[in-house]
């Protein structure tokens, strides 16, 4: 865990009250067209009904995780009668849920640091002993393996249908406390803000780790809630439960969530199969251009790109089509660059080998250069390859 931004009950009544001067204000609006004038306790009571409902519906998809680290016991024990056995440390205490009836569970991978030994409780509040199938230190995910009948796996939503001030409901395990007995704690809140960046503040190794794009929300989330599911209000899963930003140490109001799209849903399927996840990588570090030259116009095109501030890997494959300093990258294979974490995300989620083509502007000139994306971790020589 992370602070101030940290790797991360009920609402409470001021919560519920909010929520009904939320419906009174819409009720007095003059002029919201398509919204209704007037607000009954029947419907706040049917709103109240729906969220019992989808608790109760996506519950049994989401898990309680504890984890251990067992030391063994041998030469140097303090009583020749602990000699040979082991000590079980508690670590940590996070979320998970469930994304195959097989018995496949995804969590954050820092919920599993520094442990050797798992275990998974169901919201019944049944206990079983898990193993890791494989984590991904860049998007912070890993997959566990449980062997325990009739799951139920979670439904997938997908960032493209997520809007700002949507409903959204973290699932999961704040402080432990499903630990024992399952029942896991579900918080409501919306969506306050898409595309958020924490690379700043969580990234200890930029190379290695990404927090970008985030959904940012506030539905209530503490240390524990980490790797549980953010929801829709028709039970899907949206985001990934990731961290908090506080002073404090807790839940502050504002929580953040891996989104869930094609490439997160990738990157589970192989963890899955035990195998790690290969990222694209062009060998530069980039950043936003700045605001006087945002939207570039060329050959009558607005573009915003990204600028590369330095190449990164001598021999990588920036390096090696051509690629300098100070070159603002526009699009890649045709798709425009809107910043720098575009160009980030572009890249990592094209398969390592793959040609692509390069769009980008030298000073006034607009240049194209054809790049073989190399493998970030091969690269850089972060990770050995499997």
């Amino acid at each position: 865990m992370h602070y101030s931004t940290r790797l991360a009950g009920y609402p409470d009544r001021r919560v519920w009250l909010a929520c009904v001067l939320v419906f009174c204000a819409a009720s007095a609006a003059p002029g919201l067209a398509g919204v209704s004038t007037k607000y009954e306790l029947a419907d706040l009571k049917a709103l109240e009904r729906a969220f019992v409902k989808l608790a109760g519906e996506v519950r049994p998809g989401v898990v309680a995780i504890q984890t251990y680290y067992v030391h063994p016991r041998g030469e140097g024990a303090e009583q020749p009668e602990d000699a040979g056995q082991s000590i079980k440390i508690p670590v940590n205490r996070g979320s998970g849920f469930i994304i195959d009836a097989g018995g496949y569970i995804a969590t954050n991978r820092h919920v599993l640091e520094d442990a050797n030994d798992f275990t998974v409780v169901l919201d019944n509040g049944r206990h079983y002993d898990a193993v890791v199938r494989q984590t991904d230190i860049r998007g912070d995910l890993a997959v566990l393996k449980i062997d325990a009948p009739d799951l139920q796996p979670v439904r997938w939503g997908d960032l493209a249908d997520v809007r700002v001030n949507q409903w959204t409901f973290a699932v999961g395990n704040p402080f432990g406390l499903a630990n024992d007995h399952g029942r896991m704690s579900v918080t409501y809140g919306t969506v306050t803000a898409l595309g958020r960046s924490l690379q700043n503040r969580l990234a200890v190794n930029p190379n290695l780790q990404y927090y970008g794009d985030l959904i940012e929300t506030s539905s209530s989330i503490n240390p524990g809630n980490s790797g549980g599911p953010l929801f829709n209000i028709d039970g899907e899963v949206i985001g990934i439960v990731t961290a908090i930003e506080t002073a404090s140490g807790f839940n502050e109001g504002t929580g953040f969530a891996i989104p869930v799209n094609n490439n997160t849903r990738w990157i589970l399927d192989t963890l899955k199969t035990g195998k790690m996840v290969r990222y694209g990588f062009l060998g530069v570090t980039v950043d936003d251009v700045s605001t006087p030259r945002v939207r570039r116009v060329v050959d009558g095109r607005l573009y915003r790109g990204a600028r590369i501030r330095t190449v990164s890997a001598p021999d990588g494959p920036a390096s090696q089509a051509g690629l300098e300093p100070g070159d603002i990258v526009l699009a890649v294979d045709g798709a425009p660059v809107e910043n720098a974490d575009h160009l980030v995300r572009l890249v990592a989620f094209t398969p390592a080998g793959t040609d692509v083509e390069i769009t980008y502007l030298r000073r006034t000139v607009k240049r194209k250069a054809t790049v073989t994306l190399g493998d970030r971790y091969e690269t850089l020589g972060l990770v050995e390859s499997d």
